[in-house]
Formats: C-alpha cells, structure tokens, sequence
C-alpha cells in the first residue's frame, strides 16, 4: 500500500475510533463479483439480514473486485479502508495462512465453533488488524472443470488455473498450477491458456464455464470457507450491544448458509449437465487418497507462512476429528 493509501487508511481508523460511534454505512470488500453465488445468493442476503437484526441504524454497501483485486484486498481492509472483506484465505495467505487451512477441515461452521477452531483462528486474525465475524461453509467443496476428460494419467501435461490453495493437489496429480482471478477464467479456458480450473462446487454455472470447457470432475475435496472480516478498530468502537447482536446473526446465518450452499450445489450439477458438460471421474486410487493429500497438502503449504499456528489448527483438527 503506497503512502498516501496508508496516511488515508490511518485517517479513516482514527476517525472511527475517535466518534465512538457506529458508522452510518459500513464498506464491504468482496473478493468477488455477484457472478460468483456466494455473493448473490448468500452474502447479500445476510447484508439484509444483518440490517434488520441490529437496533442501531446501519447501512452495508458492497464493493467488489473491480475496486481492488482480490489477492491485494487483506491490507486495506486492515488498515480501514474498508469495514469488513468477505474473502477465502487462499487469497492472501502469503499474509496468514489461518484463513487457508479452514478449507482442508470437514464438519460443519458449528463443529468450527464447538471444537474451538473458530475462536482460534479469530484470535490469530486479530494479531493482523481484523475480527472474524462468520465463516459460510460449503461443505459441496472444491472439484475441477477440464476441457477435456480424465485419462489414466491424472492432470499429467495440463495447466490447472487455481490459487495457491489448490497447488499441492493440482501438481501431485501432475498438473501445472496456473494463478488467475475468477473473472479471467473464462478466456484462459476459450483461448487455450489453462486446461481447466479449480473452483468451488458452486460457481460454474454463473460464469458460465460449461461454454468453454466440457467436464467436471468427481469427487470433490475440502469445503470452502467464505469469511467475513471485520476491521478491529471498527469492531472495537462498536457498542457492546451491537458487537453482541452481529456475533448473534452471524452464528445463526453461518447455519442458514450451508443450506443455501447445499441448494445451490445440487442446482448446479442439474444445469451443468443441461448445458452439455459431462462428469469425469479420478482413478479409484486418486478418490480413494484425495481427502487425506487436500488436508495434507493445504495445511503443509499453510505451515510454510504460519508454522506454529498451523500446528495448533493440526492438534484441534485431530482432537475434534475434523481433519483428514
């Protein structure tokens, strides 16, 4: 962030803190567009929502990745240019890899909660300027599009785009991982630049993939997590009863959310083969080592940024069952 964001950023913190008083419109930073159903179909819904469970008046407004590109979007809001981002952590997890290990876990946002893994990672995230506030789990995961089917040899000799979050299982399977913005995806697919792309269960659909590329492959792996930060000054100059009513319709949205992923994602299938594309299978053995490589793989590549806070997530996950 250049000198003048970082004068601006210090400004709008102080000023915040300084009132002592809600902000009439808080900002919100998305990672993505409403292309993406998770912003559409769920976190504009818990705007409304959030709007209408807190007594004190307040506004959301919504920026997306035309304002700042995805993988530069963590420090902003840290410094308080925005109020809260909604994000996944493979996208800046070269700052903290916390948010990134969230997607190797299985279980649901309420075994996050019981099993403390979700207080765990608020408390890391806090150590870099920001509150967690929810995690939307899609527990239908991540699964891959290709332009042509699976063969014997994996993803052998194919450019996979996909964050660094999918990098360990794209090049064990023998692939080339290729970093893109979402919405570049469609024209590396028409123009031959990638083979495929890792994405989430739930999104093809929207960006309207199955016009480039002609398979989707099963099983899937992980969940996604699909977090909304909040700004720890701006969280801090809340009053107690606000902080409590946002924590309060955050927890009951994160379960409402699930359902609306699982929704979407059993929507999805239906459409992508209505459009023509075909599933296409990994080798029994590849499905059958596929969770155990994406826990192993995610959080290996998270410890090389976070060691120590990558192995507390390990012992959590373990204690509670939620890892591989």
């Amino acid at each position: 962030m250049n000198r003048f964001l970082r004068g601006l950023a210090a400004s709008v913190a102080f000023a915040t803190v300084a009132s002592g008083a809600l902000a009439k419109d808080l900002k919100i930073l998305a990672s993505w567009d409403e292309s993406y159903a998770a912003v559409g179909e769920v976190l504009e819904p818990f705007m409304e929502y959030l709007e209408a469970e807190i007594t004190e008046e307040l506004g959301l407004s919504r920026f997306g990745p035309e304002t700042i590109p995805p993988f530069e979007q963590l420090n902003p809001v840290a410094q308080g240019l925005f109020d809260f981002l909604y994000t996944n952590g493979g996208y800046h997890y070269n700052d903290i890899a916390v948010g990134m290990a969230l997607d190797a876990l299985s279980g649901s946002s309420e075994t996050l909660h019981e099993s403390g893994m979700w207080d765990f990672a608020d408390q890391e995230y806090q150590k870099r300027g920001l509150k967690l506030i929810a995690v939307f789990y899609d527990t239908n995961g991540f699964h891959m599009i290709l332009k042509e089917p699976l063969t014997d040899d994996g993803l052998t000799g194919r450019r996979i785009r996909g964050t660094p979050l999918y990098h360990p299982v794209i090049s064990a399977l023998g692939g080339s991982p290729v970093v893109l913005p979402g919405g570049e995806i469609y024209p590396a697919l028409e123009r031959g630049v990638v083979d495929g792309a890792a994405w989430p269960a739930v999104g093809a659909v929207n960006y309207r993939w199955f016009e480039v590329a002609g398979y989707f492959v099963r099983p899937t792996f992980g969940q996604v997590s699909h977090m909304l930060l909040m700004n720890l000054d701006t969280w801090n100059a809340l009053g107690e009863t606000t902080q409590a009513e946002i924590a309060a319709a955050a927890r009951s949205y994160e379960t409402e959310s699930s359902k609306i992923f699982d929704g979407l994602a059993s929507k999805e299938v239906e459409t992508l083969i209505a459009e023509g594309m075909q599933q296409t299978d990994f080798q029994d053995d590849i499905a059958a080592n596929l969770k155990s490589a994406w826990f192993n793989g995610v959080t290996d590549l998270a410890a090389t940024i976070n060691p120590d806070a990558i192995a507390r997530m390990r012992d959590i996950a373990e204690t509670a069952g939620i890892g591989e």
